[in-house]
């Protein structure tokens, strides 16, 4: 008998202008955590989440581990977890969202393999740090937030400063942790889970969105046959794989039309659509509204994207 599996979201956060990394802070994330969402999620880029109030479950995919106030999370991109209070309580999180890739490509602008090899340490696994636990961590965290909050002159470029220092930490800290890995992996995962082994193709649609994309190349990424792929897909992130392609592209179009003056058509085509037509209901069916009102109320992406459920839209 084939295992259930759980509803998904995918929630996508948008980075500011010139940075690398994105805070939600403040009053507004003090709330009771899963309240009526019953199924996990995922996000475009590293969350680091630090939890200031309140006790509950922190779930990754399969494991569950107990917060409470102190605790912090290293979670990679397009990895499923969830966070629920406890009834009757509320917590209080306070998030940083990491682009990795374009930090990474950055420092290492001048070898592509060794930016590669440090994504892949970065993105290796999910971490849960209790209170008192990865102080060398949470050094870099707590300046990062403070910066971000502060905005003195420069922040952005000292926020990065620290951003650097905490990714190379978390580097070397993955490459030192072969020996005790097995003990976390055992209370973690028993063996590779359905997104570890979806990962080759998600990267490479996020590299080649652009381009036209095959659904037997993703496959082959992945060293599976084309059927298994396509049921493994929908089953773990409830859309289709060219679903998934489109979000992505969607997402990249909104970028241009906020940041750019270039007409709606180019944008479509340069973001991987073909038509106008399959581009225009694609962004409706995404955000919510036409690109034209998109362009003229682009504070509404945000809102839009928060409470968009992926698995709402199968089959189209």
């Amino acid at each position: 008998m084939s295992k259930k599996k759980q509803e998904m979201q995918y929630r996508y956060y948008e980075m500011p202008e010139d940075s690398y990394v994105l805070a939600l802070t403040g009053q507004s994330w003090v709330r009771k955590y899963g309240d009526g969402i019953p199924y996990l999620h995922f996000h475009n880029y590293l969350e680091i989440g630090v939890c200031h109030k309140g006790t509950g479950e922190m779930v990754y995919e399969n494991t569950v581990y107990r917060f409470e106030p102190g605790c912090f999370t290293l979670i990679p991109p397009n990895y499923p977890h969830t966070t629920n209070s406890d009834p009757g309580t509320l917590g209080f999180w306070e998030y940083l969202f990491v682009d990795c890739e374009g930090l990474i490509k950055l420092m290492f602008s001048k070898n592509e393999d060794k930016a590669r090899a440090a994504l892949d340490e970065l993105y290796r696994r999910p971490y849960f740090f209790k209170s008192g636990d990865g102080d060398f961590l949470m050094k870099d965290i707590t300046s990062i937030f403070d910066e971000q909050n502060e905005r003195k002159n420069l922040y952005k470029q000292k926020s990065d400063a620290y951003l650097v220092n905490l990714l190379i930490n978390i580097i070397r800290m993955n490459e030192v942790s072969t020996e005790s890995e097995q003990i976390e992996k055992d209370a973690f995962k028993e063996e590779p889970g359905d997104m570890d082994r979806l990962k080759p193709a998600i990267d490479y649609i996020k590299a080649h969105f652009m381009e036209e994309i095959y659904i037997g190349k993703l496959a082959d990424l992945c060293a599976l046959s084309e059927t298994h792929f396509r049921r493994l897909f929908n089953d773990n992130l409830h859309l289709s794989p060219l679903e998934y392609v489109n979000s992505i592209r969607i997402h990249e179009a909104c970028k241009e039309l906020r940041t750019s003056d270039k007409p709606i058509r180019t944008v479509a085509y340069e973001t991987g659509f073909t038509s106008m037509s399959t581009f225009q209901r694609n962004f409706m069916k995404f955000v919510g509204m036409t690109t034209h009102e998109w362009r003229n109320h682009p504070e509404n992406y945000e809102y839009k994207l928060q409470k968009y459920k992926i698995s709402t839209y199968e089959g189209w």
